[in-house]
Formats: C-alpha cells, sequence, structure tokens
C-alpha cells in the first residue's frame, strides 16, 4: 500500500493528449498529490515547466502525443534537470521508442489502461528512490567541500595495513617538499623524524589495529631535513567490517604551542640558572666560613659576619626573584596547555564525526549500486523480450510474404 504523506508531499505533471484520459486521471488522483499539472503535449509540458513557481517533484507523460513526442519531450527535460523522475505510459512496447527512453534517464514504465492504485504505487517508488540518490549526491558534494576545506589547512595521508603510503595531499606535499613518486608505496614511517621513539609508533599501530583512533604529537621530517611539529589524528577505515586502511590527519602547531614549547624551555633554563645561584651561594658562605674561622678578633670576625649575611640576603633575593618567575612562567604554560588541549579536541571531534559521515554513506552508496544493478538487469530483460518480439514479427512478415508470393504464382 502506498504511503498517502509521502505522494502528498508531492507535485506531480502528467502530459497526456487524450481528453478524456486526462480529465479522468486528474479526477482520480488530484487527492492524493499537493498539486496535479496537466498538459496535452511536449510543448505545452516546457512551458508550464519554465512558468511553474512550484518544483515538479515527477512527469507521468505518453509517449505518441503531436507537436512534440514523449522521447522528444525527455530529451528536452533531461536538459533542464538530469534527475527529475520521468516515467512513460504508453499502450505501446515499440523497441525503438524503449531504448530511447532509457537513452536519456527514464525512471519507469506503464502500460495502458493506467490502473490508479499500482500508478501510485509505481510513482512512490520511484520518487523515494530519487529522493534517496539526491540525498546521495548531496552527500557526496557536502564530503567533497570537507575534504577540500581539510586539504588546505591539513595533512593528510593515507596508508594501507602494511604500512605503505596510498595517498598525500597537495598540502603536505608544499610543506615536506616531497612528491608521490618519493612517498606512494613507500612505509609511512619515512616521513617522521628519526626523534621519534619507537615505543610512541608502536603504541599507535597496536591502537589502530584494534579499531580504536590514535591521537599524538609527531616530529616530521621534510625533503630537505627541514622539521616541523604536528598534532596527528590517525583513523581505521573499515570496508565491510574489516579495517583496510589508515587514515591521517595532521595540524601543524599553532603559536600558542610553540610559545608553550618555549616556555618549557625557559623553565628549564631558569631552574638550571636556580641551581647554580644556589652553588654560588653556598661556595662564597663556606669560602667566608673558612676566612672567618682564620680570625681570632671578636670584632672582625662579627663585621666578616654582618658582610656575610648582607651578601647572602642579596642571593636570596635574587633566587626569590627567580622563583617568582618560574611561578608566572609556569601559570601561562597551564594556561596555554589548557587552551590547546580544547582546541585539539574540536579538531579530534570534527575528524571523527567526518569519518563517521563518510562510513554511511558508503553505505547508502553500497545499497544505491545495489539497486541499479536490479535495474540493469530489468532493461536487458526488457531488451530481450523486445528482440524476441522483433523475432517473430520478422518470421510472420516472412510467412505472409511467403504465402503473398504463393498467391500471387497460382493467379
Amino acid at each position: 500500500m502506498f504511503n498517502k504523506d509521502f505522494l502528498k508531499e508531492l507535485t506531480i505533471m502528467f502530459v497526456e493528449d487524450d481528453e478524456l484520459i486526462c480529465e479522468q486521471l486528474f479526477l482520480s488522483v488530484k487527492d492524493f498529490f499537493k498539486e496535479v499539472i496537466i498538459a496535452k503535449n511536449g510543448e505545452e509540458a516546457l512551458e508550464k515547466i519554465s512558468k511553474s513557481k512550484t518544483r515538479i517533484d515527477i512527469i507521468v507523460s505518453d509517449i505518441l502525443m503531436p507537436f512534440m513526442n514523449g522521447i522528444e519531450f525527455l530529451e528536452n527535460v533531461r536538459k533542464i534537470d538530469k534527475h527529475i523522475p520521468f516515467i512513460f505510459s504508453t499502450a505501446y512496447s515499440e523497441k525503438e521508442y524503449l531504448i530511447n527512453a532509457i537513452k536519456h534517464g527514464v525512471s519507469d514504465f506503464f502500460i495502458k489502461p493506467l490502473d490508479v492504485i499500482l500508478l501510485l504505487n509505481k510513482i512512490e517508488t520511484v520518487c523515494e528512490k530519487n529522493r534517496k540518490e539526491m540525498e546521495i549526491i548531496n552527500h557526496q558534494e557536502m564530503i567533497k567541500e570537507y575534504f577540500n576545506t581539510i586539504n588546505k589547512v591539513a595533512i593528510v595521508y593515507i596508508y594501507d595495513l602494511d604500512g605503505k603510503i596510498l595517498y598525500i595531499n597537495d598540502f603536505f606535499k608544499e610543506l615536506s617538499k616531497y612528491d608521490d613518486i618519493d612517498l606512494i608505496g613507500k612505509d609511512y614511517t619515512k616521513i617522521y623524524h628519526l626523534d621519534v621513539p619507537k615505543e610512541i609508533i608502536k603504541k599507535q599501530e597496536e591502537s589502530l589495529k584494534n579499531g580504536e583512533k590514535f591521537k599524538g604529537n609527531f616530529k616530521y621530517s621534510t625533503k630537505d631535513d627541514s622539521i616541523f611539529y604536528v598534532n596527528c589524528t590517525t583513523l581505521p577505515i573499515k570496508e565491510k567490517d574489516e579495517i583496510s586502511r589508515f587514515i591521517s590527519i595532521n595540524f601543524l602547531t599553532t603559536k600558542e604551542e610553540n610559545e608553550r614549547r618555549e616556555f618549557k624551555k625557559k623553565v628549564l633554563y631558569n631552574f638550571q640558572e636556580t641551581k647554580k645561584i644556589f652553588k654560588k651561594a653556598q661556595e662564597k658562605i663556606d669560602e667566608l666560613t673558612f676566612e672567618l674561622s682564620k680570625y681570632q678578633n671578636h670584632d672582625k670576625k662579627e663585621k666578616i659576619l654582618k658582610e656575610l649575611q648582607i651578601e647572602n640576603s642579596n642571593y636570596f633575593q635574587e633566587i626569590y626573584l627567580v622563583e617568582d618567575k618560574i611561578k608566572k612562567i609556569k601559570n601561562r604554560q597551564d594556561m596555554f596547555t589548557f587552551e590547546i588541549n580544547i582546541k585539539i579536541k574540536e579538531i579530534s571531534q570534527s575528524s571523527h564525526d567526518l569519518v563517521d559521515h563518510s562510513d554511511k554513506l558508503d553505505k547508502k552508496i553500497s545499497k544505491m549500486s545495489h539497486e541499479i544493478k536490479l535495474r540493469d538487469e530489468f532493461i536487458k530483460k526488457l531488451e530481450s523480450e523486445v528482440t524476441e518480439r522483433n523475432q517473430k514479427i520478422v518470421n510472420l512478415e516472412d510467412v505472409l510474404l511467403h504465402r503473398e508470393n504463393q498467391v500471387s504464382g497460382k493467379k
């Protein structure tokens, strides 16, 4: 049974030169559709299509009509809209018409006399299929835009289960100075800098083989031995529930990330300087203590001790300033680390959503491919039947001609 709610969303056009059939058809289906547009031939139909403010969702047309037949009408429609569903209703099954109709993208056929219930079911099936096809086309365009955007800002490469690189994007080539010939078919670890620990690479491989995504920071080397740092997210790609390859999406570390590294270096440097100051202070104290022990005079000892206390106080003041500086640097580092983690989380979520969306689209495309295959099989069957009929007609014509010749011979 057809879906009344779905049909009520559709605007349909019927093209039929027989006024009686046209009127009966309109009265039979007008309550099932949002709008029904009637035309008597192809020329009138094209004119109404051009003037219609409402989008026409499906066209049902006769083949044999005056002024412009159904095949010519279909050709002109396809110039305007390549995807609109189009059904032929005809009392004929001529091979020439059928083949031309298929060439120009007819959606289905309907042999007269029209059965309204069967027609409504066929319209629903064709329109539902068209809607799914358009969703797939729109999703493909959207994914294409996503990948175009990512290709402009991210380093992307794909490698197989053996670790051999299958694809590198243009941004990667521009940044690394590598070409396809340098990396395609090579092990993906070739782009890693020698400083990257083997334990990290092993951990990444284990996570991916278990179907988990891997995130981390990597150091890459270019063809001219320059280096750059990236935030890396690598995900497994599945086909029929089996991992077939891996995609790695890498973003260059941001300005904040580079500053965070510089802060770490400064903290380490200042800590080392503090240790040096402590060491010098202790050496000075030991030296002064040794000198003090040489003096027996109490006044001199007291004077030296005061000088030592003042000098020692100065050293401790320097130490306090260094500690305060280290504390400020640590606070800034924590702040930048928090901001960077938020950005990495957002980018990783976007990458995951994109791969999930790609998996769903692959399933839809697989389903549509199956439907197209069934349609191709139907067309082949139809062509076989048409060929068989034509052969029978030819054989009949031969028999009639033979009989006419016999009659003529008797006369």
